[in-house]
Formats: C-alpha cells, sequence, structure tokens
C-alpha cells in the first residue's frame, strides 16, 4: 500500500520538486498539495516558446508529458507515485493512469456527480473537464499527476499561452466552454476549500487504492532532495530544451479538443476548434467563409472553393495533401 501524504500548502516550486524528488529517493507514495504562487507548467515534450514570457509569472518544465497548464492555489494537486516492480498487473499506460484516476473519480461521484474518465488522461463531469492530467516515468518510478479544479480563470490561461490575441480571444472562449469546477458543480452559496477537497481526496485514496494516510510529512528525510531536485528542474538547458513543434499553432483545451492556427502567411488569423477523435472543425474564428459546423475533410473539399483556404484547413484538420503549397 502506497504511503499518503496530506501535504497541504507549499511553495510553487515544491509543489514540483516532491514528485520528481520522491523518485530519486526511490519512495513511493500519493501526494496531495496546492502551491502558495501561481505558476506555468510545461510539458516534458514542449517547446518553450509556447510559454507567453511577458506573463511574467514563473515556469517550469517537468519531466511527465501533457500540456503547458496553468496552476495556482484554485486547485488541489494529487500526485501519484509508484514503484511497477511492486505492481506487476500495471503495464500499460491507460492501466496507471485508471490505477492512479479511479479514487479521484470515485470521490467526485460520491458527491453526486456525473465524473468519468476520458482518455488518455483527462476527468469530465457532464463532459466538461474538471480535471487535467499528465504521466510517464521518472527515475524507475511511473507517475501520474492531476487536479482537480475548485475556480478556474480561462483568461489567466490564456494570458500565459504564446500567440496572437486572436488565439489567446479563442482559447479562453473555448475553455469556458469545455472546463467546469467544483465550485461551479456545487449548489449557490457551498464554496470548497482546498483542505476539504483534500480530505475527500485522501479518504477515497484510502478507500479505492488502500493508501495510508501519515500523520506528518518526512521533511527532514526529503528537504536535500527536494531543493537539488528543485534545482535541476529550473536549469535554462533544461527549460530551454527543443520541444516538438507541429506546423500550426496548438493549445489543448481538453482531451480530443484542440485549438489551432496556421503558422502560415495566408489567411494567419483563421483559428480552428477541432475535434480530434471526430476529425472535425466545430468552430472557427475570422474565417473569411461561412459555412455549416461541424466541419470534416469531406465537407471542406464541398464547400470551400479557395485553394489556399481548403488546404489550410486540411492541415489544421491534420488530412494529409500532395499540394506544393503545404510541402
Amino acid at each position: 500500500m502506497l504511503p499518503l501524504y496530506p501535504v497541504g500548502e507549499v511553495n510553487w516550486l515544491t509543489s514540483q520538486a516532491l514528485y520528481h524528488g520522491l523518485p530519486v529517493l526511490g519512495e513511493e507514495g500519493v501526494i496531495l498539495c496546492w502551491p502558495k504562487e501561481s505558476y506555468v507548467s510545461l510539458g516534458c515534450h514542449q517547446d518553450w516558446d509556447e510559454f507567453d514570457e511577458s506573463s511574467n509569472i514563473p515556469a517550469i518544465r517537468r519531466q511527465v508529458g501533457g500540456s503547458l497548464v496553468y496552476l495556482d492555489n484554485q486547485q488541489v494537486f494529487f500526485q501519484v507515485i509508484a514503484d511497477p516492480s511492486k505492481h506487476p498487473r500495471l503495464k500499460t499506460p491507460e492501466q496507471w493512469y485508471h490505477f492512479a484516476l479511479y479514487p479521484v473519480i470515485a470521490s467526485l461521484k460520491h458527491l453526486g456527480f456525473e465524473a468519468r474518465f476520458k482518455a488518455p488522461a483527462d476527468i469530465l463531469v457532464d463532459d466538461r473537464k474538471i480535471s487535467g492530467n499528465a504521466g510517464g516515468q521518472i527515475e524507475d518510478s511511473a507517475v501520474v499527476v492531476g487536479n482537480i479544479l475548485l475556480e478556474f480563470s480561462p483568461e489567466n490561461m490564456a494570458r500565459v499561452r504564446a500567440g496572437s490575441t486572436l488565439l489567446k480571444g479563442a482559447f479562453a472562449e473555448a475553455m469556458a466552454r469545455h472546463l467546469v469546477t467544483l465550485n461551479a458543480l456545487t449548489a449557490p452559496g457551498r464554496v470548497w476549500t482546498r483542505e476539504e477537497v483534500m480530505r475527500l481526496l485522501a479518504r477515497f485514496f484510502h478507500q479505492e487504492m488502500g493508501a495510508e494516510i501519515q500523520d506528518s510529512i518526512p521533511w527532514d528525510r526529503w528537504d536535500e532532495v527536494l531543493d537539488q531536485t528543485g534545482k535541476r528542474l529550473l536549469q535554462p538547458e533544461w527549460l530551454h530544451a527543443a520541444g516538438y513543434r507541429p506546423p500550426y499553432h496548438q493549445v489543448k483545451v481538453r482531451e480530443g479538443v484542440y485549438l489551432r492556427q496556421t503558422r502560415r502567411d495566408r489567411y494567419p488569423e483563421v483559428i480552428a476548434e477541432v475535434n480530434t477523435e471526430s476529425k472535425v472543425i466545430t468552430a472557427l474564428w475570422n474565417c473569411p467563409v461561412q459555412f455549416s459546423l461541424p466541419l470534416n475533410a469531406a465537407g471542406i473539399g464541398e464547400q470551400i472553393q479557395d485553394s489556399p483556404l481548403r488546404l489550410i484547413l486540411y492541415e489544421l484538420l491534420d488530412v494529409r495533401t500532395k499540394d506544393p503549397m503545404l510541402s
């Protein structure tokens, strides 16, 4: 059984160093915490250029996947660190996500919400994201980290993402439609505290996973490694390492829903909301042509006569073409 540490409030860097440091120590655990300060966390495969440095907010690059996220003290973090050799039945990323996220889903269902897992790593309530998660391997440990949103500002999230004013505005609008918070789901006048949510999560990690709630936090054993880990995560060569750069500007709204804006000179202001599961465009901003939505690849070919615009929309939808314009 994993030890569960109800850490509570820590500084922003410690909130990341905890789940990076326990694998270095060779320890398992479930960490529940939240940061005092707001900051940005980039996924390990992302490019630093996706962060808007003019937002004047601390930023870190984590060693697990996922997208760039804005984090603050209106979110309660859960961080699951486990030794795969002690959990031989968990072999695939999906199995690890189910293992780590089921207690969170159970806690939301206990409150009466229709929570469900959305592969690969989201938790939805009524098809809106309430918990975004990421996972990977750090040292010899399997790690899954995530949060419960008590409150959330789409405007703050859009502010820290690099991109045009148009893209930031579209991103904030899309997030307002696709995200939901615990307080928004609760009856008017009921405001959740972070401590209440931490106790709720601790209860269900104990009930569903068998995690053993600890009475104290072993800072004396952890502090030196956490300090070293935090400094390592802020090294410029790590922060600015090259990441994956798609042929369009892209921001993730939730699993399966992305905003994309071409990097090309033709129609640079066109922004598409793309459902990557259905392979359709569900919303458009600044498009010079009006047509019915949702729009799939066949609809693009049928409805759009402007060749450059048609090819750009194909690209945003990840439809391969042989046109030299997109080569």
